[in-house]
């Protein structure tokens, strides 16, 4: 054991050594925010490992986001270095890809192949796969693509395309969606393509249809570690039961079951459940709040007890800080412009050094746009927290795509990406359907085709993409070289934006971001498959700038912390919904809300400042029912 490794050990408290120290068979961890979970997590993982120095078994550790890997997989390389080896950390969709990679060929699943992570690139997929059905004469239409949110429903939930009609009232409308899922599981196979929710059902196909893949997972992986286990959908927990079997028990689940905010996508109290009822899992609870001052811990606790959906026998949060008396100050503005003014003028008194600790929550981003355009105004840096699935900038769509061409020269979804989107940073007006055209009758490759038209331009800037494709063409074996030599080349050719830095320099941070983490995530050098169906997978927005105050809605601040947090629109319709409100609404839907409130008066360190007006959209708005649940008077 290392240093390291026994310091953190002997930091532990009580309850989390326990944690850290549980050995064999399934456990629930109950980890409420600020009780250092995560160093539960990474502690237990470490000393796995170093427990068993000549044993080659792997431990998977499953996240629900890279952020959260990254942050896992470092602080376990620090606790006990050059062991990468020994364990695997990434999201449910990484793993599920590396599955793939190496075993669906049991299903006909290529290694290579690539992900589609927009939804215009999987509409364009169906529409390909209906024109095609059309020509052969079967009975689908191009209005059929209006399908496609209800079959992304179905793979969600684990449904193929033979068990589609059933889930339809209507007989005929049943078997019609039937057959357009049909033709769009056959359009990805032929394009070697996976969607999202594809990976997880492939995933379950494969351990099912292939039970000896699952027992190797069992053998290889004898511990498994789920973080953020609230968070779960159907499909991954039965993707957890396939890959377990009748028999396998070692899972330890890390989980907050007043932390599940993310009930539309599929999070539910009722995971939480079925793994008590299915693992019979040791129930370990974690309460030491480390984080917030004891009136926030106070305040946490009386919100949340007035939610019915919780583990039995949960205990309350302890606050482990000092009390240094009210951290919580409450704003009331005449309307919703007054309440973004106020807040951007109380921010901007700050230090400025005050402005990247300092984090602004609401609900939706609809209502951080006007607090962002205040802040701004007052020349405070600030920026709102969204996730980008894609690249923005035409060069790296282009640089993207063109790697994606080559190994996988038949999606013609990707070459009409790489020729689109040279025409707009070059000087070039290739039509895709042309070259494809033109391909096919020269027997040639549309990036081939493309590259010879390129370099036979006038434009110096389609010269070089020319180069530097051919050069792919040629062999696919000097991508890193290409890729080395094309983005300073890409990064000269982009405009500045007003802010002074390009998007494609935004890009550029991005990939750079993405690739050091896959290159740690595999342990070495990924091949070109890995690189990126691992860009794929992960958000594209670069890093944050550490010196400017952060606008984030609560669902993308859950894990953050910051020293000072304004949580705005506290107001019935606002925090909570005003469709948690509806006659009709679903007590569930209320508890949600709870949870989001939550959610965002846990994520502070120091002080909570809590706004709502009087109005909204001109509409009267009461106080929010959270104020008072709180224990909190609603008075300025």
């Amino acid at each position: 054991m290392t240093a390291e490794l026994s310091e953190a050990m002997a930091r532990l408290s009580t309850s989390q050594q326990i944690a850290a120290s549980f050995q064999e068979g399934a456990a629930l961890v109950l980890a409420g925010p600020g009780v250092g979970k995560t160093t539960v997590l990474t502690t237990r993982a470490a000393r796995l490992i170093a427990e068993s120095p000549k044993r080659r078994f792997r431990i998977l550790a499953l996240t629900f986001t890279t952020k959260a890997g990254d942050e896992m997989r470092a602080r376990i390389e620090h606790l006990i270095p050059d062991t990468a080896d020994r364990i695997t950390v990434g999201t449910f969709h990484s793993f599920c890809a590396q599955m793939l990679r190496q075993h669906g060929s049991h299903l006909g699943i290529k290694a290579d192949f690539g992900v589609y992570d927009q939804e215009t690139d999987l509409e364009d997929l169906l529409k390909d796969g209906l024109r095609a059905a059309i020509a052969r004469g079967q009975t689908v239409s191009m209005g059929d693509v209006r399908w496609l949110k209800a079959i992304g429903q179905l793979r969600a939930n684990l449904v193929g395309p033979a068990k589609t009609a059933e889930r339809f009232r209507d007989e005929d409308v049943g078997r019609q969606v039937a057959h357009v899922y049909k033709i769009y599981e056959d359009t990805l196979r032929d394009r070697n393509v996976m969607d999202f929710n594809g990976m997880i059902l492939d995933t379950c196909r494969l351990a099912h249809q292939v039970p000896e893949v699952a027992a190797r997972i069992r053998q290889t992986y004898p511990y498994w570690l789920i973080d953020e286990f609230q968070d779960t959908t159907p499909a991954q927990y039965r993707l957890i039961k396939f890959l377990a079997g009748p028999d396998f028990k070692n899972v330890f689940a890390v989980a907050d079951d007043d932390q599940i905010i993310y009930q539309w996508a599929g999070a539910s109290y009722g995971q939480i459940a079925k793994f008590r009822q299915e693992f019979q899992p040791q129930l370990i609870q974690l309460v030491e709040n480390r984080r917030c001052p004891p009136d926030i811990v106070r305040a946490a606790n009386s919100l949340v007890a007035h939610n019915k959906d919780r583990t039995p026998g949960k205990e309350a949060l302890v606050a482990l800080r000092p009390d240094e008396g009210s951290c919580i100050s409450l704003r009331i503005f005449e309307a919703d412009v007054v309440e973004a003014e106020g807040v951007a003028r109380e921010i901007v008194q700050l230090e400025e050094n005050q402005w990247g600790k300092t984090a602004v929550l609401a609900r939706t981003r609809m209502g951080l746009v006007p607090v962002l355009s205040a802040l701004k105004s007052l020349k405070v840096k600030a920026v709102i927290t969204t996730r980008r699935d894609g690249f923005i900038s035409s060069q790296f769509v282009w640089l993207y795509s063109l790697l994606d061409q080559a190994q996988r020269p038949s999606d013609i979804r990707m070459a009409t990406l790489m020729a689109n989107a040279a025409n707009r940073f070059a000087k070039l007006e290739f039509d895709p359907g042309f070259i494809a055209a033109e391909a096919e009758a020269g027997g040639k490759s549309f990036i081939e085709q493309w590259a010879l038209a390129a370099l036979e331009s006038d434009d110096a800037v389609g010269n070089k993409l020319g180069e530097l494709a051919m050069r792919l063409v040629r062999s696919r074996d000097t991508w890193k070289a290409v890729l080395n030599e094309a983005i300073p080349f890409l990064l000269g050719t982009a405009p500045k934006s007003d802010a002074g830095i390009s998007d494609a320099a935004e890009d550029d941070a991005a990939w750079r971001e993405a690739a050091k983490a896959i290159k740690k995530e595999k342990g070495g050098q990924p091949d070109l498959s890995e690189l990126l169906q691992g860009i794929a997978l992960r958000p594209k927005e670069p890093p944050f700038d550490p010196d400017a105050v952060r606008l984030s809605t609560i669902h993308a601040a859950k894990g953050l912390e910051f020293e000072r947090v304004y949580v705005i629109g506290m107001a019935e319709g606002v925090l909570p919904s005003w469709q948690s409100l509806k006659s009709d609404a679903k007590p569930a839907d209320l508890e949600e809300e709870r949870r989001n409130c939550f959610v965002a008066i846990t994520r502070t360190k120091r002080s909570l400042i809590l706004s709502r007006a009087k109005t909204y959209q001109g509409r009267v708005r009461e106080p929010s029912r959270f104020i008072k649940e709180m224990g909190l008077t609603d008075a300025p």
